[in-house]
């Protein structure tokens, strides 16, 4: 009896020293997170965004802090949802660049509210994010759900005043990302360029003569349009 009761204590001791060097010191069992060591600090925090005072939000911006055991770059794709006929529908899908480091790791993501007022549905809405970074990537979930805001809370006028895609290349990376995320599969790329307030990114439809059409944001929100060809 004795012998079996010191055998218990024993393998309960060496049991205890793997977990404490399977821990990295100072961290909660609920930090440590195995794949790629990347884990979202749920829910995050939703703001209108009024930006000429009128009392009309131009904008939804969440923000989530990240936590990484080490500094990286990533492609966050944030999706804005609202519920449609018992069903969540997405309502405006944001992509953009990130570098994680100890000092900045707090991720922004604007969504503008065109589609809230076109279908004319309240809140609360909620956002889904997903992380990619090479061939890695974590999987969609949601992250938070807003206050009950109403349609009558916005305006689908937009005056850009930060720029989370700044370059032809980074709206190109948005919108391939943005595909991806859709399961949509594009064609050949055909070109971007920068009209008035938004990038333009095209693509020729992978499997007949149409284009896809992208206007990326500065702030990282994408809006598409199909485009047929003329016939004659």
């Amino acid at each position: 009896m004795i012998f079996l009761i010191k055998k218990v204590l024993l393998i309960g001791v060496v049991l205890g020293i793997m977990l404490f060097l399977m821990i990295p010191s100072g961290a909660a069992p609920t930090d440590v997170v195995l794949d790629q060591q990347v884990v979202l600090e749920v829910p995050g925090s939703f703001a209108l965004v009024d930006q000429d005072n009128d009392k009309k939000a131009e904008a939804v911006n969440f923000s989530l802090n990240l936590q990484s055991y080490s500094e990286g770059n990533f492609i966050i794709t944030g999706n804005l949802e609202g519920m449609r006929s018992g069903n969540w529908v997405s309502l405006s899908t944001s992509v953009i660049p990130f570098q994680w480091t100890p000092e900045n790791r707090t991720v922004t993501l604007s969504f503008r509210p065109n589609n809230i007022l076109k279908y004319n549905l309240s809140g609360p809405y909620r956002v889904t994010i997903g992380i990619k970074a090479g061939d890695w990537d974590l999987p969609t979930q949601v992250v938070g759900f807003s206050p009950k805001y109403a349609p009558e809370d916005f305006s689908a006028q937009v005056k850009v005043q930060q720029a989370a895609i700044s370059s032809a290349t980074q709206a190109k990376r948005a919108v391939e990302t943005w595909a991806s995320y859709k399961a949509l599969r594009l064609g050949q790329f055909l070109g971007v360029s920068f009209n008035y307030d938004r990038w333009q990114v095209e693509y020729k439809e992978k499997y007949s003569a149409g284009i896809w059409r992208f206007m990326v944001s500065p702030e990282g929100s994408i809006e598409s349009m199909k485009i047929s060809p003329r016939n004659g």
